[in-house]
């Protein structure tokens, strides 16, 4: 469908999808020896089409996703035939899961496209579907970038992406999507949105203020703990662990 031409960025290598599973693993077995506990039931939200979910079964885990596109819970479903049942069409500004979940991942900036009171109820969300103990994975920019572009060729169409700067914590996202009729561009349609990157200060003040207990900042797709330093503006992405305490 032309709709999902935009979800270009879900289409990754299933290298990518599986170092991805193999580092979210590598964190929660940091979080379960540091609180020495074990987890086995994961949330992810929003799930997209699950592109890791089949690695992080591997390891042994109860994986669900939830996300609010249903063309994206379809594939999602399609890709995991015999856990179709563990992912839903929903919003997650609304979902009302207690105390049901070990982990709760938001990964790949898939946090910040509400108001700031919007996002502060989903971190409250997610602070209550987990147990006692229970992890949250938040993966987000570490900082506010200049205003870029860039093109994307998907096939028959190309989408052109923009990043605008608004103020010191907002991006305004612009996609335009083409179809390539010869050596003629044709626009079909745009999306616009507006993405909140929270300071890192900031965004440890709203996890506190939703109950969590920051446990690790890791710069990045590595293991290096940044959470007692000052923040480095070329942090590029940080990956919070935190954690619901007793």
């Amino acid at each position: 469908m032309v709709e999902d031409v935009f979800l270009w960025h879900l289409d990754f290598p299933e290298e990518r999808n599986w170092l991805e599973a193999e580092y979210m693993a590598l964190l929660i077995n940091l979080a379960e020896k540091k609180l020495k506990t074990k987890y086995k039931k994961i949330l992810d939200i929003p799930c997209g089409v699950g592109r890791y979910h089949r690695y992080l079964r591997n390891h042994g885990f109860e994986v669900y996703g939830v996300d609010i596109n249903e063309n994206l819970i379809k594939i999602a479903k399609d890709q995991n035939k015999d856990f179709e049942k563990y992912y839903k069409v929903q919003d997650m500004r609304s979902i009302n899961y207690k105390e049901e979940f070990d982990i709760v991942i938001n990964w790949y900036t898939s946090f910040g496209y509400f108001s700031h009171e919007e996002n502060l109820v989903i971190l409250k969300k997610f602070y209550e579907a987990l147990k006692p103990k229970g992890i949250l994975i938040l993966d987000v920019p570490a900082r506010v970038f200049t205003s870029i572009n860039s093109i994307k060729d998907c096939g028959e169409y190309l989408n052109i992406e923009r990043w605008e700067k608004i103020d010191y914590r907002t991006m305004h996202l612009r996609f335009d999507l083409y179809k390539k009729e010869g050596n003629i561009l044709k626009h079909v349609k745009s999306l616009d949105l507006n993405l909140m990157i929270y300071p890192p200060n900031e965004l440890k003040e709203m996890l506190e203020e939703s109950g969590f207990e920051v446990l690790f900042v890791f710069k990045g797709r590595s293991i290096s703990d940044v959470k007692n330093r000052l923040y480095d503006i070329y942090d590029g992405r940080l990956v919070w662990i935190c954690w619901k305490s007793l």
